[in-house]
């Protein structure tokens, strides 16, 4: 996905802000190029605000630890920063956010263990398949059976995907509200308890 090389040195050496939000966003948005964000860590203690300690990075919600790695890589490569996988935590107090660093060892996803009833693991998934299957016996209307074997292919290939990479441990299919079908992530990078927000991402410091 990512190729540190001579196009990094290229690239970083055209960076040459001071640590600041902006800059580590730079820096990010040349090897990553799906929306991500980026915060302040303006607390010590989770309790009150200090100057700005470092920069959070939040990828995607569903960005696998391997992606997070590999920009952890891409930032430690330039020669101001240093980075690592952290969780913060974030609260609103007087307006503005507080946010901490939480935990820098151990890093792992979080994962999901209530989910909606159109969520479906590998048993209700081919039986889906199957009752969509049992329809186009039944059913011999044409605009019928021109809707239903689209679905039939999509279930089908997201099915076998998952059974030829393993992917059932992380991975469920979500039944759509228009009846299309997609992977759905077990694992992510943020949660909410009360009114306290956890992101699992990349923390970036300027080196000593």
């Amino acid at each position: 996905m990512i190729g540190i090389g001579s196009i990094l040195n290229n690239e970083i050496s055209q960076i040459t802000d001071m640590m600041t939000r902006e800059g580590v966003q730079s820096l990010v948005e040349v090897f990553y190029h799906p929306t991500f964000k980026t915060f302040y860590v303006n607390s010590l203690d989770g309790k009150s605000f200090v100057k700005h300690t470092g920069v959070f990075v939040s990828l995607g919600m569903t960005t696998s630890l391997k992606v997070l790695e590999d920009i952890k890589e891409v930032i430690s490569a330039h020669n101001g920063y240093h980075a690592c996988l952290a969780e913060i935590s974030s609260k609103k107090v007087a307006g503005q956010f507080l946010n901490t660093v939480t935990k820098l060892e151990g890093i792992e996803q979080y994962e999901l263990t209530e989910f909606d009833a159109n969520i479906m693991d590998r048993e209700k998934s081919m039986s889906e398949l199957d009752k969509l299957r049992e329809s186009m016996n039944i059913d011999e209307d044409l605009d019928t059976l021109k809707d239903t074997v689209p679905k039939i292919s999509k279930l089908s290939s997201l099915i076998t995907k998952l059974d030829e990479t393993d992917g059932w441990k992380n991975h469920l299919i979500q039944k759509e509200s228009e009846n299309n079908y997609r992977i759905f992530h077990r694992l992510v990078n943020y949660r909410r308890q009360g009114d306290v927000e956890y992101r699992i991402g990349i923390y970036v410091t300027e080196k000593l």
